[in-house]
């Protein structure tokens, strides 16, 4: 009979490579690069988490500095992957990547136009 530890060391486990797979699921299926690049950033953030958390779990009884470790790789997931996709998708949108016939409104082209230079006023 399994412990109530490693019951949940395989629910973190099974639920991160859950999220990553459906991440990767939404790279192949979704539409656009918006769409692809929200399922990267949501689910497989929450996936490699997870997948993290696990592996901190079965470890932290032989060497504590994974929990440091660990915690630094969390974090530093955390930090860089909404940032790196905002980066993307304004990029894409800059460029005139095609979007989806099936977006309706572009409620950005008010914020942010198309053309690099007409963002900063110059022709």
């Amino acid at each position: 009979m399994p412990s109530a530890w490693e019951v949940l060391i395989a629910t973190a486990l099974l639920v991160g490579t859950f999220f990553t797979a459906v991440s990767c699921l939404g790279l192949l299926r979704l539409p656009d690069v918006f769409c692809r690049m929200h399922a990267a950033g949501k689910a497989g953030t929450l996936g490699v988490c997870l997948v993290i958390v696990a592996a901190m779990l079965f470890f932290i009884a032989s060497d504590w500095s994974v929990v440091l470790r660990g915690g630094l790789a969390i974090w530093f997931q955390l930090l860089t992957t909404p940032a790196a996709t905002h980066l993307l998708a304004r990029a894409s949108y800059l460029t005139q990547y095609p979007i989806t016939e099936r977006t309706a409104v572009d409620e950005l082209r008010t914020f942010l136009p198309s053309r690099p230079h007409e963002t900063y006023g110059r022709e």
